[in-house]
């Protein structure tokens, strides 16, 4: 399937809930158009003046008018796809053509420390949870890999291999490792 490119440096992954300020021409012509025809768009990393083999596919779940005018949009990811064919519109916008890659397989595992110090985080920074109101799955390992994943200081390189997984395993124990080793630094 042919969809829109918002490239941003945001990472998100599904599941994840963010708000954008959208305010070029071109953006708000793919919000029309996502909206219209209620397919979304992808959510994009870029590197140098590419864009990233790896996005996010998300679907626009609220909008608004912000108090300085511009459109606010909420989105939420839906699923990891892998770009090809991409190119630029007269306008700037890009396109690409986009395959959808399975869900993470499920892991039966606990996600214990990872879903812990999430929900202190999140707990720390109540706008950013605020976004998941009723959504909220600390007991499920993808869910929370992704959440940790999305607020991590990771370079692109790291975002796109982690979005290119088959499963959480590599994700979780990365942020294992970082977690315990934050941990073991307070003490």
């Amino acid at each position: 399937m042919q969809l829109g490119l918002f490239p941003l440096p945001l990472f998100l992954l599904p599941g994840g809930i963010t708000k954008l300020r959208i305010f070029e021409p071109r953006y708000v012509r793919l919000v029309k158009e996502s909206m219209a025809e209620q397919k979304g768009f992808v959510l994009a990393m870029k590197e140098g003046d590419a864009i990233c083999t790896y996005g996010t596919h998300v679907q626009i779940i609220d909008f608004e008018t912000l108090p300085d005018g511009l459109l606010g949009i909420t989105i939420k990811g839906l699923s990891r796809v892998k770009l090809s064919h991409i190119d630029q519109e007269d306008d700037g916008l890009w396109i690409g053509n986009t395959e959808t890659l399975p869900d993470w397989s499920t892991n039966s595992a606990n996600p214990g420390l990872l879903s812990e110090a999430l929900e202190a985080l999140f707990k720390a920074h109540p706008e950013h949870a605020s976004q998941y109101s009723d959504e909220l799955h600390f007991n499920d390992v993808n869910w929370v890999c992704q959440r940790w994943l999305e607020v991590l200081p990771l370079a692109n390189n790291q975002r796109q291999w982690f979005i290119a997984q088959e499963d959480a395993e590599d994700a979780k124990q990365f942020i294992t490792v970082l977690l315990t080793e934050e941990i073991q630094n307070e003490y």
